[in-house]
């Protein structure tokens, strides 16, 4: 069919630190493409870390930087707990506070807002205040004029604000939770974007790739017991939700696009669960396994025939309706 636009998606998952193998994987293949990843993608939809990364691509930060944030920064945004969080964890208060987070966000996107981005952006969250799921969004469409007054780093925290391991976050807005809860895998959601509110999406060919955190499915050992309060739930909830709702939304995007959707992520072996498996662990370890198999999975995929028609795309001018990037009328 001639004149029907083609757009590709960009997902990026959540998931703590593990967000260094999709830095890792960004870095590999934006030093393959040549250009900042954002030209390639026509949405980029993040949730939790992977806001924080869909962020910066937007405001086109390399992924180089970006993978270095989390190999310099990792221990300031998970590893400060004072002496009162190790007694209470989980049980009165989060693991860690915003403050490190907070730090690292701001040396990164200074005072820049979404209306400052020049690459349409989703970014999921839950507004607790509703109890609802919040889209933070680019004014790509004529009755998104809210959302691009939201500063950058608002926006990291709002989508990372992870039960159990950080506080809910407070802004102006509201008050806000994890997007996890809502959508952990976002490339649904970003698929729902294109077809919804770009133009000519309803008929579009569209492709999504979406890239995890080195997938660790939660399961249940087969001695443990079945009547399980908050001391053996612990973060074991959260993990589950957001493992369930991976593997669901995968399955769904498959069944829709069929060969235009492509995965990059990589389940983690028994004994690289034991580096990986928590959300916030620092370490060697965890640091070398999530990096080696991202750096392969960048190599694996770089070769992938599919790959190949994100690499040849190039994205549309967005078209954006308010704010300082404004090229379109209603």
């Amino acid at each position: 069919m001639s004149g029907v636009p083609t757009y590709h998606v960009l997902a990026l998952s959540g998931g703590g630190y593990r967000g260094l193998y999709t830095a890792t994987v960004l870095a590999e293949l934006e030093r393959a493409l040549g250009k900042p990843l954002a030209k390639h993608f026509d949405l980029i939809c993040g949730t939790s870390v992977g806001g924080l990364l869909a962020l910066g691509l937007a405001k086109e930060i390399s992924a180089a930087d970006l993978k270095a944030l989390f190999e310099k920064r990792g221990c300031e945004i998970f590893g400060k707990r004072t002496l009162l969080r190790r007694v209470l964890g989980f049980w009165w208060k989060a693991k860690h506070t915003h403050d490190g987070l907070r730090t690292v966000l701001k040396d990164t996107f200074k005072d820049d807002l979404i209306g400052h981005l020049k690459h349409p952006v989703l970014i999921p969250a839950v507004n607790y205040t509703t109890g609802r799921g919040q889209f933070f969004k680019t004014p790509h469409y004529k009755t998104f004029e809210t959302d691009l007054h939201m500063s950058l780093v608002d926006t990291a925290l709002a989508t990372a604000a992870a039960p159990v391991y950080f506080p809910l976050f407070r802004n102006h807005r509201g008050v806000f939770a994890d997007g996890g809860l809502v959508g952990n895998a976002p490339g649904l959601f970003g698929l729902h974007e294109i077809r919804t509110f770009f133009p000519d999406g309803k008929v579009a060919n569209v492709r999504v790739m979406s890239i995890g955190t080195m997938t660790i499915g939660a399961t249940i050992r087969g001695n443990a017991p079945l009547d399980q309060g908050l001391l053996r739930w612990k973060a074991g909830l959260f993990n589950l939700v957001i493992s369930a709702q991976a593997s669901s939304v995968n399955y769904m995007l498959l069944q829709s696009l069929g060969t235009d959707y492509f995965l990059i992520d990589d389940e983690a072996t028994p004994d690289q669960s034991k580096d990986v498996k928590d959300l916030d662990v620092v370490t060697q370890a965890s640091t070398n396994t999530l990096r080696d198999r991202a750096m392969h999975a960048a190599q694996k995929s770089l070769g992938d025939q599919r790959f190949q028609a994100f690499r040849e795309h190039i994205a549309m001018k967005p078209v954006f309706y308010h704010g300082p990037n404004r090229n379109c009328e209603e």
